[in-house]
C-alpha cells in the first residue's frame, strides 16, 4: 500500500490496529474469553511494562549492530516501508499511534488468542502458537518475521511476570517499545530523506504492519 501523505498514513495505520482490537474483542466475546478483565490497573504492572519496553527495544537495537546482513536488513527494510510517513509525524501521533498498536493487538494476541489457546494444550502451546501468528501477521522480511515471534513470546511471557495474570504489563511493554521504535525509525529516515514531502505519484511502497 503506498502512502501519499502523512495523514493518509495515519488513517490507516490507526484502522489497522483499530481492526485487531475489534477482532479481539469480538472473538473473545464469541468464545468467551474475556481479554479486557485481564487488564488489572497497579504500579507494579507499570513499572515492569516501562522496563520490558525498554529493554526490548535495546536488545532488538543492538542486534541490529551485528555484523549480519539479515539483521541490517530490518532496520534498512523497515525504514524504507514506513520511514518517511513516521518522519512527518509529532512525537503525540507516534504516541497514540504506538498505544493502539499495543492495546490492539495484545488484546488479540495474548488477551485472546494465548488465552484461547491455553484452554486445549496448556501454557506452552497457548505461547508458542500465539507468537508464532504475531511472527507470521509482522511478516515483512524473514528475519522480521522471525524476531517478531520471539518478542511475541516476550510478551506472553510478560502477561504472567508479576505473578498474577495482567495483560496490562505487554500492553505497556508493547506501547513502549513501539514509540522508541517509531522514533528511531522516523530519525533514520530523516537522515535518508530529509524533509522532503511525499511526492504526489511516489512509487514507493509503504505497508504498516509491526
Amino acid at each position: 500500500m503506498s502512502f501519499q501523505n502523512r495523514e493518509d498514513f495515519l488513517h490507516a495505520a490507526g484502522l489497522f490496529e483499530f481492526a485487531m482490537l475489534v477482532i479481539g474483542l469480538f472473538l473473545g466475546w464469541v468464545f468467551s474469553v474475556g481479554a479486557v478483565e485481564q487488564i488489572h490497573w497497579n504500579w507494579i504492572a507499570v513499572m515492569w511494562g516501562s522496563l520490558a519496553g525498554t529493554v526490548l527495544f535495546l536488545v532488538i537495537l543492538g542486534l541490529e549492530r551485528l555484523p549480519f546482513d539479515p539483521l541490517k536488513s530490518i532496520q534498512d527494510t523497515v525504514v524504507k516501508v514506513i520511514g518517511r510517513p513516521l518522519s512527518q509525524c509529532n512525537l503525540l501521533e507516534l504516541a497514540l499511534l504506538a498505544l493502539l498498536a499495543g492495546i490492539g493487538e495484545e488484546v488479540l494476541f495474548r488477551g485472546f488468542l494465548m488465552t484461547w489457546l491455553e484452554s486445549f494444550g496448556g501454557y506452552w502451546v497457548g505461547l508458542i502458537i500465539s507468537s508464532v501468528v504475531f511472527g507470521l501477521v509482522h511478516s515483512v522480511t524473514w528475519a522480521y518475521t522471525f524476531f517478531a515471534a520471539m518478542a511475541g513470546a516476550f510478551l506472553g511471557w510478560l502477561f504472567d511476570a508479576t505473578g498474577e495474570r495482567n495483560l496490562l504489563v505487554p500492553i505497556i511493554g508493547h506501547a513502549l517499545y513501539d514509540f522508541l521504535a517509531f522514533i528511531m525509525i522516523a530519525r533514520e529516515a530523516k537522515k535518508e530523506y530529509g524533509d522532503e514531502p511525499f511526492e504526489e505519484n511516489s512509487e514507493t511502497e509503504n505497508e504498516f504492519e509491526w
